[in-house]
């Protein structure tokens, strides 16, 4: 009876997890029904070039796989999976994502053994970082274009953020010899006495939820120095695709709309816009179709407000709306696969 109540429990909770992530995206459509003219306009239009459509949506797929190809890369010491389970849970995280703050943890995580889900923590921030390392990189590209730096001070831009990534790629190991002191390292002056001996116990039972997270963060942080700086090398290539599938949906996307921009200014907003997404204090998918939607109408204001604002929104239902949707799918599908 018990394990049946918890195979109901878990059916439900996903159940709910999907109507959240449905009630989600329709909030969103919602708030934006003065751009559906223009959406309607712009698809319209893109229908007459259903080639470049087609290639847009490929071009999604396309991104997500090498997203769920650098997660294989950097969880193989964890589980071996393989691309479809990898892109399941990527897919899954980025569901989960939409209304929980760890959801997309929690989601990548769901196809690792459960003795290592907690450890993947490790692989979730190198893959981040890296993937922010390359968008930054874009971004001084943007930043000088923009702004019209001239070449010495774009030089030394690009060789500073350069030469980051290298004293990473060959020092990042010597994180593993690194250690974070814990409660079991406290030393209290006089703990041989009846008094320090009070002390030190004292200290010890408030900091001892503090010293597990400290031990976890540990763990990880030795976690993340373990991999090879072919990994790290491979994981990065894989991140540079992603960022030019990006950026090439960019440019046909506006240029099937038959945008008056060259495809230098595209390229230049494109990477300002990437740059200012990944470094703003966001929360979430609640808040960053907004971010998206201010900073697309700032660099692209020469292009007119609804216009810019329509193709972004677009973008982000082709990118995040249809794999959100997808993820909750595979969610409930491994639910009733659990209680089967």
């Amino acid at each position: 009876m018990k394990k049946n109540t918890q195979k109901n429990l878990l059916k439900f909770f996903n159940i709910v997890l999907m109507a959240l992530a449905w009630f989600y995206l329709y909030s969103q459509i919602k708030n934006h029904q003065s751009f559906f003219s223009q959406i309607t306009d712009l698809w319209n239009e893109l229908q007459k070039n259903r080639a470049t459509l087609f290639i847009i949506f490929v071009l999604m797929l396309i991104n997500w796989i090498l997203e769920a190809k650098k997660w294989q890369i950097l969880t193989k010491s964890l589980a071996k999976i393989n691309l479809f389970q990898s892109l399941e849970s990527v897919w899954i995280g980025l569901s989960l994502a939409t209304f929980l703050p760890l959801g997309n943890f929690l989601g990548r995580a769901k196809n690792l053994p459960k003795k290592n889900r907690f450890d993947s923590a490790g692989a979730l921030v190198i893959n981040g970082g890296l993937q922010f390392w390359v968008t930054m990189l874009g971004g001084i590209f943007g930043i000088s274009q923009f702004f019209e730096l001239d070449n010495y001070l774009t030089f030394l831009l690009f060789a500073f953020w350069i030469l980051l990534y290298f004293v990473g790629l060959f020092f990042y190991n010597e994180w593993s010899l690194v250690r974070t002191p814990t409660t079991a390292n406290l030393i209290v002056v006089g703990e041989n006495t009846d008094n320090g001996r009070a002390i030190k116990n004292k200290i010890v039972r408030q900091l001892k939820f503090a010293d597990k997270i400290i031990i976890w963060l540990q763990k990880n942080l030795y976690f993340a120095s373990q991999y090879s700086q072919k990994d790290i090398l491979k994981t990065t290539f894989f991140a540079l695709l992603r960022y030019g599938v990006f950026s090439l949906q960019m440019i046909l996307i506006f240029k099937a709309a038959n945008f008056s921009l060259s495809t230098e200014k595209i390229i230049v907003g494109s990477s300002l816009l990437f740059a200012a997404k990944s470094v703003l204090p966001v929360g979430g998918f609640l808040v960053g179709l907004s971010v998206r939607e201010a900073t697309a109408l700032y660099f692209f204001g020469t292009l007119g407000e609804e216009k810019v604002v329509t193709i972004t929104f677009l973008l982000w239902i082709i990118n995040i709306g249809l794999p959100v949707l997808v993820g909750s799918f595979l969610l409930l599908k491994n639910a009733k696969r659990k209680n089967e």
